[in-house]
């Protein structure tokens, strides 16, 4: 998602057009739900995707059509026998999917602050019109709200904004994209939750560490990794970490600023050095917390911990023997599974964040629709 939104930004200030394609509603089986993307940049490569196969294929037909001068448009699929899909998936769903054309500079002013705002870990939800019948509403228009009380942009109408504004809660609590219909669906406003980027903090930069740098980036986790190793905490060895701490493990994790958005990764390259981690990271506010070895090795470290006044709430947070079952063996497989169950709990939380009844306006950005 990050790769998508800094490639508009970069295609606006190039003066260069991209198709932007959204799933916003799904009905049924279908190959993706809403929120998924697909961006289609000017020599027609692709960024992201809405599932692949028959549906992608038509909205990517559909899509590149516009970017010769259309405008935005909402496509609506069936899928089923009647459409004539050739390549087996006749899901017997619905998917409506939403053609954007990003242009202006207040788009490119809104993907900007979008970028900013997530870096600096502030949840947020952005507010596209799909479709409209009304005159000061138009299709494209969009705002972003934030959680730090900030507003981006206007969608055209204040009555409609204010009505969002009350949705704004359960969409981002619950983390789940959808449409808001407005005056007897008149207006279909696509409301979509921007989570934070979560930090991946690995304790260990050996094998599992350094696949597990790899796959977490891949994965839209921001990398930090531990070791008092500098041959092995070096960025030849882990070129994706947006932060290498070389140092003592157990010292470094005490003093990192771990929250809510921290996923802590205890890989070290034995038993002290995993039990001295793990004592660091246990009473965190970690949102997760996992150590890696045998159930002999960690049985032997969570009744040290307990000894030392490490109570057993803090110790059952502890995800033991790390990663989801899937007879792995191999380090690639080790850490497939690790970055499997991180995916599995970070898909699963539903953060209890509130928006501010009065947001502030910023009147320096405008959106306008092309």
């Amino acid at each position: 998602m990050r790769e998508i939104y800094s490639k508009i930004l970069h295609l606006i200030e190039a003066e260069q057009l991209g198709a932007y394609c959204t799933v916003v509603e799904t009905k049924g089986s279908t190959p993706q739900k809403p929120g998924s993307k697909l961006l289609i940049l000017p020599d027609l490569r692709n960024v992201g995707t809405l599932g692949g196969g028959c549906v992608e294929a038509e909205a990517r037909r559909q899509a590149i059509g516009l970017m010769q001068g259309g405008v935005p448009r909402l496509l609506n699929f069936q899928l089923d026998s009647d459409y004539g899909w050739d390549d087996g998936l006749i899901c017997g769903g619905n998917m409506k999917i939403f053609i954007d054309l990003p242009k202006s500079e207040d788009e490119a002013a809104m993907f900007a602050r979008l970028q900013e705002l997530n870096d600096e870990k502030v949840p947020l939800v952005v507010a596209t019109v799909v479709k409209s019948d009304v005159d000061e509403v138009q299709t494209g228009m969009k705002m972003i709200r934030a959680v730090n009380n900030e507003r981006v942009g206007s969608l055209g109408n204040a009555a409609l904004e204010s009505e969002i504004e009350s949705e704004l809660n359960g969409v981002l609590g619950e983390n789940s994209p959808g449409v808001f219909r407005w005056r007897d669906n008149d207006v279909w406003v696509f409301l979509d939750p921007v989570q934070p980027r979560p930090t991946l903090l690995i304790a260990g930069a050996g094998h599992v560490g350094q696949a597990l740098c790899h796959l977490g980036d891949w994965l839209d986790f921001d990398i930090a990794i531990v070791d008092d190793r500098p041959d092995f905490a070096s960025t030849e060895r882990l070129p994706e970490a947006n932060e290498i701490i070389i140092g003592d493990i157990a010292d470094e994790l005490r003093k990192y600023p771990i929250n809510h958005l921290t996923y802590v990764v205890v890989v070290t390259r034995g038993h002290q050095h995993d039990e001295e981690a793990l004592h660091s990271v246990v009473q965190s506010k970690a949102r997760y917390v996992g150590l890696i070895g045998s159930r002999r090795k960690i049985k032997l470290i969570l009744d040290d911990l307990m000894e030392l006044g490490i109570s057993e709430d803090d110790l059952a947070r502890v995800y033991a023997p790390i990663g989801l079952d899937i007879n792995s063996k191999t380090v690639p497989e080790i850490a497939v599974s690790i970055a499997a169950q991180l995916v599995q709990v970070r898909n699963s939380a539903k953060p209890e964040i509130r928006f501010d009844a009065q947001p502030a306006r910023m009147p320096s950005v405008k959106l306008s629709t092309h």
